[in-house]
């Protein structure tokens, strides 16, 4: 099964402007095979949070859902900082 990404426009517009992160930079990181993900115990709907490397070496940190498997519903993305850093640089 082939796995795929949807961005709602809009949103997709605002990290492009706010966090200056582009879509392909998203696929690459969720594709890091040392990256890892959690459930997103902040949000009330059933989310989960991807912190991975880009190909250009950028560690994101992603939000995402999983209603529309085989697509992933990408939510935000933005650099990772703090703990989500750390912790990706420890594994």
């Amino acid at each position: 099964m082939d796995t795929g990404y949807v961005w709602d426009e809009e949103k997709y517009r605002i990290v492009q402007e706010k966090h200056k992160v582009e879509f392909y930079e998203v696929v690459s990181a969720m594709n890091d095979p040392e990256g890892f993900e959690e459930p997103d115990l902040a949000s009330d709907d059933e989310r989960w949070i991807w912190v991975g490397q880009t190909v250009s070496n950028r560690v994101l940190f992603i939000v995402y859902s999983e209603e529309d498997l085989p697509l992933y519903r990408l939510i935000t993305a933005f650099d990772a900082e703090g703990r989500w850093l750390d912790e990706y640089n420890k594994r």
